[in-house]
């Protein structure tokens, strides 16, 4: 065999190392693809009055609720007139279309069926008529979704009470500090006492102060930010508080508290003026207030709608008590009119 010239070798040697660099694991390994531009996830649809319930409302329900011919009350063809409600109260409950009575009554879980003499809308018009109402009640993209009425937990009861409870309720470690100090002491503008226990409530200025009616020592002081309580009533098993009140000529709210908690469980009433005058009834169900306005109003504590009201006094309303089995309600005005 013949001598390999030194040219015929370096090719030899650059052929072998191009080889091994073509089949070397560095090189079967794939190039790292750039990693692709970031993407911000898709904003999820808000579903909204004007942009998808009310193409559905005017198709099937315009004809009977508009301006014109408003059954029941209740006109839908826009988005104020149907958040107002109609003869049977407000009937969308944002938050919750299983609470909603509109809801119920076109997926035909309630009485009347809507629209009357005709078949349930499809599942997909319910589909949207529920997203929106679970989504908040949207009137359009720019809106805020409306804060859920419906209270975080129940106050009704089975039945009114007629004895004595086991356990009494007594407030366990609240604030005893008071919320507002004056140089002088104000009247005390409302009092009660509870049915079973040794308490004993005082209204203040923006508060409620809780003392022992044995040691007259101090249990706790309720905030009341809404103005001055100008009405104080225990529930009848004790274990609720309920306060009326507000700032005269401005604005009134009832509320309501865990006794043993001091913990503020439910609130209705948007009046214009001060509230004089609240009960609630013994099965916890209903809340009834009035105030200047002349006007009685019930709410229901299921979900803070208004269950009914009336305007037969004519004079400032002070005085409002439900009768022991909550049949009957009493209310009585300045001018002397009982109702």
């Amino acid at each position: 065999m013949g001598l390999i010239s030194p040219v015929s070798c370096t090719i030899v040697v650059t052929m072998i190392l191009a080889a091994w660099a073509v089949h070397s694991p560095a090189a079967e390994k794939p190039a790292k693809a750039a990693p692709p531009s970031a993407k911000k996830p898709a904003a999820k649809k808000k579903i909204t009055y004007e942009e998808h319930v009310k193409p559905i409302l005017r198709e099937k329900c315009f004809s009977c609720h508009n301006p014109d011919k408003k059954s029941n009350d209740l006109d839908l063809t826009s988005y104020a007139t149907l958040m107002e409600g109609g003869a049977s109260g407000e009937v969308i409950e944002p938050g919750s279309a299983d609470d909603s009575y509109l809801f119920m009554l076109v997926s035909h879980e309630d009485e009347p069926y809507m629209p009357p003499e005709s078949d349930k809308l499809s599942d997909e018009l319910l589909a949207v008529i529920k997203a929106w109402i679970d989504g908040g009640a949207l009137e359009h993209s720019g809106s805020k979704a409306a804060a859920p009425k419906k209270p975080d937990v129940a106050l009704s009861l089975s039945a009114a009470p007629t004895e004595k409870p086991t356990v009494v309720a007594m407030p366990k470690d609240l604030p005893t500090q008071p919320v507002v100090r004056t140089d002088r002491a104000t009247a005390v503008t409302a009092l009660a006492t509870s049915p079973w226990a040794p308490l004993a409530a005082v209204a203040g200025q923006k508060q409620v102060f809780l003392y022992h009616t044995g040691t007259l020592q101090r249990l706790g002081v309720l905030p009341f930010p809404e103005g001055v309580p100008h009405v104080l009533r225990f529930s009848r098993n004790g274990s609720l508080l309920l306060a009326g009140g507000g700032r005269g000529g401005a604005s009134g709210r009832t509320v309501v508290w865990d006794v043993a908690t001091g913990k503020r469980l439910f609130e209705v009433g948007d009046e214009l003026d001060a509230v004089l005058a609240a009960d609630i009834s013994a099965d916890q169900t209903l809340i009834a207030l009035g105030s200047p306005l002349r006007v009685v109003r019930v709410y229901s504590t299921a979900d803070g709608t208004l269950a009914y009201q009336f305007r037969k006094h004519t004079d400032w309303i002070y005085a409002v008590a439900f009768s022991p089995d909550g049949v009957l309600l009493a209310t009585a005005d300045r001018n002397g009119g009982l109702y």
